[in-house]
Parts: C-alpha cells; structure tokens; sequence
C-alpha cells in the first residue's frame, strides 16, 4: 500500500497527477487501489533566488532499488519542470502497516 505524501505543491497538482495512477501502477508493482495520494499542505521555506522546492514522503512496503529509481523519475519528471527541485524520501514500513485490524507486510 504505497502512500504518496506531497510537501509545497497545491492539491489541484497532485489530483492531476493522480491521474497517471495506472502509469505509477505499474512502475512499482502495485494495484491502482491500493495507492494513496495526500497533500501534506506544508509549505517549504528556502533563502531568496532559491529553486522552488517539492518534498515527498514515500511509505510503502519493501520494494526494488529500480522501483525507487522508476518513482523518483516519474514524480521529478511531472513536478519537477521550470527549476522545480523534487526530493523523495522513502520508508519501508514493513510489519508496522494495520488496515482495517490486519497487520500488512
């Protein structure tokens, strides 16, 4: 159950790339349902003539370096145009997920 948390971009942004939920599917080995999209609607604080700043929050269970790697891509290549910088953090939250009482992972 990847959860995808957006840090100083707009909801309108994210609902648009929620869109591409299939493409993102697809890239990680996950069903289109059990991904998670949230806007953290936390604002990001950089020094003056600094880049505009995106930051990511990734939990999700165990998967590939390349999976990672196909994210990371894909949510810089969307979020990250006009000098946009897209940082991706990631957590393995194996064992430690409960949905509905049952542990996942």
């Amino acid at each position: 159950m990847p959860i995808l948390k957006f840090n100083g971009t707009t909801e309108e942004k994210v609902k648009e790339y929620s869109k591409k939920i299939n493409e993102i599917a697809d890239l990680i080995v996950s069903k289109p349902e059990a991904i998670l999209m949230m806007v953290n609607n936390n604002n990001i604080f950089v020094a003056e003539n600094t880049n505009k700043r995106i930051y990511v929050e990734v939990d999700w269970l165990k998967r590939s370096e390349e999976s990672r790697v196909l994210l990371v891509e894909h949510l810089t290549n969307f979020f990250g145009n006009e000098g946009v910088n897209v940082s991706v953090k990631f957590t393995e939250i194996n064992n430690d997920l409960y949905v509905n009482n049952e542990k996942r992972g």
